[in-house]
Formats: structure tokens, C-alpha cells, sequence
């Protein structure tokens, strides 16, 4: 782990950094730490709700109440028990499109609003957290042997996990393959195509998330969602 910390972690988060990314470091202990109020969680909500009410504005104001803001939430948390993948579908269109909710009376004749999650045109708009250790616990039944995981990285947009990051050192026998195969893990891919009999991790992390990294010193590889080894995409750092 030390190896991993200073010459791939440490490095890959400093490039961030540089990108005006915030850096926050995780805690296994306290879920506050990383702005959430329990480790089930797996968005920044307080993050999210204070975005939300930012970048969505009327005649330069804000005007989302709480009960439309938590039609919003509920939407991007709440995308049931189905696949991972067909999840992330319903995610990702709702983080391109935004999610209808009613307007107010005497704007555009109460017409419904589009409330987006990120801003698009703006991007400076938008909060950019970078979190290593980002421990999410796993549902009731799933890894019973540790009963959470911990990605080494997580990168958050407005609270909304848009990444994960898994870094291995070079001394690790084969460690992009190592890390591709323990990103599946985390997301329970590795059940789903039924090379293990047992749940692993917790799918509701990678619900929102577009890119998974696999990391070691200067090499990576990025996938997204469903994809094994052979599909990820070679890169240097």
C-alpha cells in the first residue's frame, strides 16, 4: 500500500490538483469526512443540493424549493434494484438531459422546468473533488467477508461519483490487470458475468460513475461500465 500511496496515488491526485480539483482525504471511520452522513451513501448530497440550487436559476436566482431539489435527488439515487448497466443508463441520461419538474406560475405559463445536475456550459460552475479511500458499504448479503469496499479514488462532480480509480504498483504482477479486475469486483461485475458466485460490492457507487481507471506509475487504462480487461483503453500518464 505504501508503494501505491506515494508513487501512483499521490502523483495521479497532485494532477488534479493541478487542474483545480479539491482534495479530501477519505476516512474508513467517519463518513463526514467525505461529506456524507453514513457510509451506505454514495453521493455528497449536502454537495449536490447546494449545486443543484447554484446552477439552476431564474433570472439569476435561485428558485428550486426543498421539495423539487428532492425530486431531483431521489431521481439520480433512487434508479431501483434492476442491472448495474441498464442503472447507469438511466444516470447518465438524467446527468446529460436534467430531470422535468413543475414551474412556478407566470414563468413561461408554469410550464415544467429542466433542473440540470452539471453545468454543461459553464463549467466553472460545477464543483471538481478528487477523495482517496472512499469507503462505501456494501448492501446486507454482499461481501460478508469485509461488508464495504474502498476504491482508492473516487472523483465527484457537484457530489456525483463520475470516476473511480483503482492504483496498483508496478511491483504487483500484472497490476492494470489487477486493478481492471478489482474495479469489477467493487462494481459486481465479476457476478454478473458469472466468474464468482457470490455478491462482491456495491453497485449503487457505479450507478453514476463514466470511467474506471486502472492505475500503476506511469501506465493506465480506462473502461467504463461492463467493460473487462481487453476493453480497456491503454494510456500513459
Amino acid at each position: 500500500m505504501g508503494w501505491e500511496l506515494e508513487d501512483v496515488e499521490k502523483p495521479f491526485v497532485a494532477q488534479l490538483q493541478g487542474l483545480t480539483w479539491q482534495h479530501t482525504e477519505g476516512s474508513l471511520d467517519n463518513p463526514a469526512t467525505t461529506g456524507r452522513s453514513s457510509f451506505s451513501e454514495v453521493i455528497q448530497r449536502a454537495a449536490l443540493v447546494e449545486r443543484l440550487r447554484a446552477i439552476n436559476l431564474r433570472d439569476g436566482q435561485p428558485w428550486l424549493d426543498d421539495q423539487r431539489i428532492a425530486e431531483a435527488v431521489a431521481a439520480i439515487t433512487r434508479v431501483g434494484a434492476g442491472k448495474l448497466m441498464e442503472a447507469n443508463q438511466t444516470v447518465t441520461e438524467l446527468l446529460l438531459k436534467g430531470i422535468t419538474v413543475d414551474g412556478l406560475p407566470g414563468w413561461e405559463g408554469g410550464r415544467g422546468q429542466t433542473i440540470q445536475y452539471i453545468d454543461w456550459d459553464t463549467p466553472a460552475n460545477n464543483h471538481f473533488s478528487v477523495i482517496n479511500q472512499y469507503r462505501v458499504d456494501c448492501p446486507p448479503g454482499y461481501n460478508s467477508g469485509k461488508q464495504f469496499i474502498v476504491p482508492d479514488l473516487v472523483l465527484l462532480v457537484n457530489g456525483i461519483p463520475l470516476v473511480v480509480v483503482e492504483c496498483k504498483s508496478p511491483s504487483t504482477h500484472e497490476p492494470l490487470a489487477e486493478s481492471v479486475d478489482q474495479l469489477r469486483r467493487y462494481s459486481n461485475q465479476r457476478k454478473a458475468d458469472f466468474e464468482v458466485e457470490e455478491n462482491e460490492g456495491n453497485e449503487a457507487l457505479f450507478a453514476s460513475v463514466q470511467l474506471l481507471i486502472a492505475s500503476s506509475y506511469d501506465e493506465a487504462r480506462v473502461g467504463c461500465i461492463g467493460a473487462d480487461f481487453a476493453h480497456f483503453s491503454s494510456g500513459k500518464q
